[in-house]
């Protein structure tokens, strides 16, 4: 495995990282503390701390575990951490003090905690730590939100396991086979990917029959409840196939509708059509999230979520799709993210009403030259009683 960033993309952080006085930019990924950008900078799975170097252009890994960083890192130098007395604190701030020289300046995003930071430094006084997660976390949120080709190759992977599991799901349900409860469907689709080739889960699978279908993020996560109640549900799952998730959410209809059913359902798919037709006029995103979001208020409902967002090393990757705010403050920090290749995204319409359920209708869509590319397969599922 290699680091994820392409050349050019490391070029750009370098220099607008050089740009805002930055000598070294510090990244850390811990048990406590997971950083998705160890592995997009350097290829390294998990737990360790990497710095680069902007000025010399270099980077440099300490790993906890050293012959793991040497067989899936892509950086300058591997440190390793038995050539230090004291382990991975005492390595990881010798191998910063060899980097910088007198009074750096020291990047750090949000997601290393900044009593860990503090003990790195003590042994550099007269280190300066820059925490701007405005413009660092933005940097490197705008860096991963478009995927280069090798990306999309690997994301397809898990794209096609996702199409399969729809398939195989839909077969199930509406032959009423041996699918009988929440926790059997969650069931089965963690198992089954896995036997199809994938990693594991790109997130934990939100299971929820028409009982509890009205809450967004379903809480228990896998419950006893029978699918077999009438009304709406859905299956909301992500397939990790090559260290890149997908997500998708299938909606199920069971038994009859009644009006409002039909309403629901039928203004959710018009919102999810429309909302993918205009992809291919729009040239930034909130556009997109406004027309979904004006056909669901128009019908009378409301949508208590963003339209989607883009998926990758996490599964709410930049860019996000939401509607542009009115409020003055909300405003001041708005920043307009324009429509652009390599992006891959979700659309994600969805209506949550507790007397019958709710019905979110999610595919995955892939932003080419010659505009958006629906990848995956989710649609409706009738299933008779």
């Amino acid at each position: 495995m290699s680091r994820f960033v392409t050349r050019e993309k490391l070029t750009i952080l370098y220099d607008t990282l050089e740009n805002q006085g930055i000598d070294v930019l510090f990244i850390r990924d811990s048990e406590e503390h997971r950083d998705v950008n160890m592995k997009y900078l350097s290829g390294h799975p998990e737990d360790a701390s990497l710095f680069i170097d902007i000025q010399n252009r270099q980077t440099f890994l300490v790993p906890w575990d050293y012959q793991l960083a040497k067989d899936y890192s892509e950086v300058d130098q591997v440190i390793n951490i038995a050539d230090y007395e004291g382990g991975l604190i005492p390595a990881t701030s010798e191998t910063l003090k060899k980097i910088v020289d007198s009074n750096p300046k020291i990047g750090i995003p949000q997601a290393i905690p900044y009593g860990y930071v503090q003990t790195v430094l003590d042994q550099i006084p007269d280190a300066k730590i820059v925490y701007n997660p405005r413009e660092i976390d933005s940097l490197l949120d705008k860096l991963r939100s478009t995927k280069s080709p090798q990306e999309i190759s690997l994301l397809k992977k898990s794209i096609e396991i996702s199409n399969q599991l729809v398939d195989e799901m839909e077969e199930r349900m509406t032959n009423h086979t041996d699918i009988k409860t929440e926790l059997d469907l969650a069931l089965f689709v963690d198992i089954r990917m896995r036997e199809l080739g994938a990693f594991g889960v790109g997130f934990e699978t939100l299971v929820a029959s028409s009982a509890r279908s009205w809450q967004i993020h379903t809480y228990p996560r896998a419950d006893q409840l029978p699918m077999s109640r009438p009304g709406l549900a859905l299956i909301d799952f992500g397939v990790n196939a090559a260290g890149l998730t997908s997500d998708v959410t299938l909606p199920f209809v069971i038994g009859k509708m009644n009006s409002k059913m039909e309403k629901i359902v039928a203004t959710v798919e018009h919102a999810h059509n429309e909302a993918i037709a205009k992809l291919d006029e729009a040239r930034f995103l909130h556009e997109v999230a406004e027309v979904a979001i004006d056909i669901i208020e128009a019908a009378g409902f409301k949508m208590p979520h963003g339209l989607g967002h883009g998926i990758g090393l996490t599964v709410h990757d930049s860019p996000f799709l939401r509607k542009k705010p009115t409020h003055e403050t909300l405003l001041n920090n708005w920043t307009d993210t324009p429509l652009e290749e390599g992006m891959v995204i979700t659309i994600e319409p969805g209506i949550y009403e507790k007397d019958v359920g709710g019905f979110r209708l999610e595919n995955d869509v892939i932003i080419t030259s010659k505009g958006p590319k629906v990848v995956t397969n989710s649609h409706p599922v009738y299933i008779d009683q």
